[in-house]
């Protein structure tokens, strides 16, 4: 939906209905009172259409610097949780027991009846 049509929309009516009232309480003829009313709910409705154009943009920009927000934390917590995941695979092999007291461990020693 734009944002600029709907305050727009909005700003006629409210106009035309405002310029209605008005003439009503004053007691004005009926064709000065819907005259009037035209030209203010023209009026408005330029006003409004302006107003929204720059609701609109902002709005949009506001959206495009939360999104961007979102992705830069959503990437910081990936990259915490990769280094806490990197940690622990260090901390495992650190811990992990050596065959043959510190000499590397032979492919065939591992597959019995095989050497």
């Amino acid at each position: 939906m734009k944002l600029s049509s709907f305050i727009a929309g909005t700003f006629g009516i409210v106009g035309f209905v405002l310029s209605m009232v008005s003439g009503l309480i004053v007691d004005n003829p009926v064709t000065t009172i819907v005259y009037n009313a035209l030209i203010w709910a023209t009026i408005c409705y330029v006003i409004g259409y302006i107003v929204g154009a720059v609701a609109q943009q902002v709005s949009s920009e506001h959206a495009a610097a939360l999104a961007k927000r979102v992705a830069d934390a959503d990437a910081a917590k990936e990259a915490e949780q990769a280094e806490e995941q990197a940690k622990i695979a260090a901390e495992a092999a650190a811990n992990a027991p050596n065959k043959g007291n510190g000499e590397p461990v032979l492919a065939g020693s591992a597959v019995p009846g095989k050497i």
